[in-house]
């Protein structure tokens, strides 16, 4: 295998990352939050550098508010109306009028 064709390996298993990683946080957001979560745990609660815990509060910051991150239950109190239940989206209304007779000759 020469050169050219590693590196075009290289690109496309990127490719296929990044996208991977993009339909899970698009589709599965409270996977994703959650292996946020798990990731910030273990870098902050490492006794390391400053520079990991400062890396963890970053990644912890960037948890969606439906996991429960950003609210004190489980990002369910509504306080700050970034989550909506079903209950509380209200569907599209049509205004149906009654149909007028046709007129034939």
């Amino acid at each position: 295998m020469n050169a050219s064709l590693a590196l075009q390996y290289a690109v496309v298993a990127v490719v296929v990352a990044l996208a991977a990683v993009s339909v899970l946080r698009r589709y599965l957001p409270s996977l994703w939050g959650r292996g946020l979560a798990c990731i910030a745990d273990a870098l902050e609660a490492a006794p390391a550098a400053i520079v990991l815990h400062r890396l963890g509060a970053r990644l912890r910051a960037r948890i969606p508010a439906s996991v429960g991150s950003a609210c004190a239950t489980s990002g369910s109190c509504s306080s700050c109306g970034a989550c909506t239940t079903v209950a509380e989206v209200k569907p599209a209304t049509l205004v149906l009028t009654e149909p007028k007779p046709v007129r034939r000759s």
